[in-house]
């Protein structure tokens, strides 16, 4: 009798290949987390990285140089040995072109195939976090060379009909109804023991839930489960919930590219309007809270020195007065768009109370929900916006966070120029031990609390409801694979 295991899941899939363009949260992003790998793996809950392609690695020349020997037995679907020269391609092509897949790619020099079994990435700077750059988003996957090389990938129809190296294949994709993944049953690294893996896309983010509790599938994704549906499946036997802090924070970024924002006193006049005691009542006391500092409380690094302002909007006042923001005739000092990315259900409360509370000393915001191709071209590329409601990915290594807050980030949405940022992420970087590296990100925090650069609002928490006729979840074997990787599932006799 074959097993399936059944995701419900809100967000259809746009393509298979986030290494050209992501689509977060897509159900191709979960799809392509199963049928690709990495050089290595890094999960938001473990600093430590674990063997993907790569079964060990060096750490040379200071960390200027990061040699990765692959596992031999690495082969495509098609049956074509994967080598180091699929790496090679794979990373610097992302980087020629500009693709998401060079998101973490920024210090890289050059990658070179040693043998066919051995990559070397030379960096320009010694980078002590490189490994968990490669490891922690699965827009680092790599790509069959043989499939794309000398291919424009915007149209590669192995975008579509993807050949990986994982555990399972794309069998069939009808959009708007479900993915069905099929078991490499001769697959070269551990073997599914589970025969399909089914991504239903089920809109209505309740009806996922439903689905859970009543036995139809086995887990929905983040951000589908919400604090407001708990009462959807809690207390259901056989569905165990497991409710966690996150890896990140919600926040608030400017746009520093317009002229408003490139005066620290609005900035900072943001900060103080915003009323955290409001922002408290979406908490869940253990799993999710208002929050004013930098890092996450949980981080090796994190400064409980450096914090946000607290809440006085006479001071915020104040400050807009001073640096010249002042009402017009109907009481407006300013008209702001803000937006956040639709699909991470718990950033709209948080842009309604922002918005509120802007109001309060002036400003009239309005504020959207983008989906993620839309945030991709008009908050990424466009940079159209004056405000973001943003998840800050801060764990395992604040490493991470570089690629949205220096000023040569590729993530850089908020245009960020901050030379004592950048600063601070170079000293960390070519740290020789841990305890010096937790220095410079300290400095670091205290850097952006005291520029404003953006505004921390909300440690936010996760809720998993899952079967419990399974096991191998991320967090039941040590954090080895991301959290929607689920090629070590097994069911329970």
């Amino acid at each position: 009798m074959s097993v399936d295991f059944v995701v419900a899941t809100p967000h259809d899939a746009v393509e298979f290949n986030d290494v050209y363009r992501n689509v977060t949260g897509s159900a191709g992003y979960l799809a392509c987390n199963n049928i690709y790998n990495r050089v290595v793996l890094n999960e938001w809950y473990e600093t430590n990285p674990f063997p993907d392609l790569a079964t060990h690695w060096e750490q040379l020349d200071g960390s200027r140089r990061w040699r990765f020997h692959l596992n031999q037995a690495a082969r495509w679907q098609d049956g074509t040995p994967l080598t180091a020269h699929d790496v090679v391609y794979t990373h610097l092509h992302a980087k020629e072109m500009g693709y998401q897949g060079a998101m973490f790619l920024t210090d890289v020099e050059t990658i070179v195939a040693v043998n066919d079994h051995t990559v070397d990435y030379h960096l320009h700077t010694p980078n002590a976090g490189f490994l968990v750059l490669l490891g922690n988003f699965i827009f680092a996957h790599i790509l069959p060379r043989h499939l794309y090389e000398g291919t424009d990938w915007a149209t590669n129809p192995h975008n579509l009909k993807p050949v990986g190296s994982g555990p399972f294949r794309l069998a069939e994709w009808v959009p708007g109804e479900h993915i069905i993944m099929e078991a490499v049953k001769n697959h070269w690294g551990p073997r599914p023991q589970i025969d399909r893996l089914i991504l239903k896309i089920v809109p209505d983010r309740d009806e996922c839930v439903r689905m859970v509790a009543r036995g139809e599938a086995h887990i929905v994704p983040q951000d589908t489960l919400t604090r407001d549906r708990l009462g959807l499946v809690e207390g259901v036997p056989g569905v165990e919930i497991l409710k966690r802090e996150g890896p990140g924070m919600a926040l608030l970024d400017f746009n520093h590219g317009r002229e408003l924002w490139q005066d620290r006193r609005v900035r900072e006049a943001i900060a103080y309007a915003v009323n955290r005691e409001e922002i408290a009542d979406l908490g869940d006391p253990g799993v999710s809270q208002a929050w004013d500092h930098y890092l996450l409380g949980s981080s090796w690094a994190f400064n409980p020195d450096a914090k946000a302002p607290g809440h006085d909007p006479e001071r915020a006042r104040a400050l807009l007065d001073d640096a010249g923001v002042t009402a017009d005739r109907s009481g407006v000092r300013a008209r702001l768009s803000m937006f956040y990315m639709d699909m991470f259900h718990g950033h709209r409360p948080l842009a309604e109370l922002v918005a509120r509370q802007l109001g309060e000393v002036g400003f009239e915001v309005t504020f959207a929900g983008l989906s993620s191709v839309d945030w991709s071209r008009q908050v990424r590329r466009q940079h159209d916006f004056d405000l973001i409601i943003v998840g800050g990915s801060m764990a395992p290594d604040p490493e991470i966070t570089a690629t949205k807050y220096s000023s040569g980030g590729r993530n850089n949405m908020g245009l960020h120029r901050n030379a004592d940022v950048d600063d601070a992420y170079a000293a960390a970087r070519t740290a020789a031990t841990r305890n010096e590296r937790r220095e410079h990100y300290r400095r670091l925090q205290a850097v952006w609390a005291r520029d404003t650069e953006w505004v921390p609002l909300f440690w936010y928490g996760t809720y998993y409801p899952r079967s419990e006729k399974f096991f191998g979840w991320a967090d039941q074997i040590g954090f080895s694979v991301p959290w929607w990787h689920w090629g070590r599932i097994r069911p329970v006799s």
